[in-house]
């Protein structure tokens, strides 16, 4: 009797185990998904905030409109590469958190040589 039930729950183990090992691919496909779907709505938000800067093109200071300028040109270049920014940080793996995928679209955006601060500075 010792025997079945064990064989019996050896038989349950490894039927849970295949059922785990086979579940494994499915959550792939979800987990690239999700972090489309993440890198997405970053991007989103990202656009959101420098529209919240448009209104300082018009102003009569220079450093307030060069920064309006700038929200310009970042909002038209995170829009235009929505889709590859999210290829390109889906394939990099970048980490799920606010600061790391912050951090990737800032180095990117600066990377194609946007507006530096340096622009703000030395205009007079």
């Amino acid at each position: 009797m010792k025997k079945q039930i064990t064989l019996i729950i050896l038989a349950f183990f490894l039927a849970a185990a295949s059922t785990v090992w086979a579940a494994n691919d499915k959550p792939n496909d979800d987990t690239i998904k999700m972090q489309s779907t993440i890198y997405g709505a970053t991007i989103d938000s990202k656009v959101a905030f420098y529209q919240k800067r448009l209104y300082l093109i018009d102003s009569e200071y220079k450093i307030l409109a060069n920064i309006g300028k700038d929200a310009v040109k970042r909002i038209a270049y995170l829009k235009s590469n929505r889709q590859q920014l999210i290829s390109n940080m889906t394939a990099q793996n970048v980490d799920l958190t606010n600061t790391r995928m912050d951090s990737y679209l800032g180095k990117t955006m600066n990377s194609v040589n946007l507006t530096t601060m340096e622009a703000y500075s030395s205009d007079n």
